[in-house]
Parts: structure tokens; C-alpha cells; sequence
């Protein structure tokens, strides 16, 4: 598994830690839902992905948590996204920065044509 496929599937634990410990009397299917959506991440599906979310957004709203469990919930989601907008800002700082080196951005066509080649594939 890749890195990035990593902190997201960790994401999605911590997420559902959190349900699992403090969700007592909440909507069950809304748990069952995240953990499927998890599991359609981690196998690519993302139509399923998108429509497990949805449901499983669909009953967290229906039956809501305590306050200190969105909390929670909001803490955990925040620490995810204060990781993915530090590391699209390193990215973005090197892009810059090789280019104003002389270095040429590829497009996103030559990127994966390269990632294609790297990895032995043909296009």
C-alpha cells in the first residue's frame, strides 16, 4: 500500500475509533456504512466509496451524536486535513521552487506517461 493510501486508511480508523468508543445508541448501519466505505477506498471502488459516504452521512445526520462526540469527530477530520494542506503546500513550495531552477513542470499527460514507463506499463 502506498503512503498516501496509508494515512488516508489510517484516517478512516481513527474516525471510526472514535465512532465505535462514544457512539452508544447511535445509528449502528451509520458505522456499518464508514467501514464499508473504508473498504471500497482501500480496493479502489469509488462508486461504492461515494455511495457508502453519502449514506453514512446520511444516518449520522438521522441520529446525531453528543456534542462532545462531533468534537471528536471534527478533531479528528481537522488533524487529516491540517496533513493533507501541509503536504499540498511542501508540494507546491518544491514545484516552485524547481521551476524557478530551470526545471521544467511536466503536464499531466507526460506524468503519467513517465509513471507508465517507470513502472514498465505502455500506454
Amino acid at each position: 500500500m502506498d503512503h498516501t493510501i496509508e494515512n488516508v486508511v489510517r484516517s478512516f480508523d481513527v474516525i471510526l475509533d472514535v465512532l465505535n468508543k462514544n457512539y452508544h445508541g447511535g445509528d449502528a448501519e451509520a458505522l456499518e456504512y464508514l467501514t464499508a466505505a473504508k473498504r471500497n477506498y482501500i480496493q479502489r471502488d469509488i462508486d461504492h466509496l461515494a455511495t457508502n459516504l453519502t449514506l453514512f452521512f446520511h444516518h449520522l445526520l438521522a441520529h446525531p451524536p453528543d456534542p462532545k462526540l462531533w468534537d471528536e469527530v471534527r478533531a479528528a477530520l481537522g488533524e487529516f486535513a491540517n496533513r493533507i494542506e501541509q503536504a499540498g503546500s511542501r508540494m507546491s513550495k518544491l514545484a516552485r521552487d524547481y521551476e524557478a531552477g530551470g526545471g521544467k513542470l511536466l503536464s499531466r499527460d507526460e506524468i503519467l506517461q513517465e509513471v507508465s514507463e517507470r513502472r514498465g506499463g505502455s500506454r
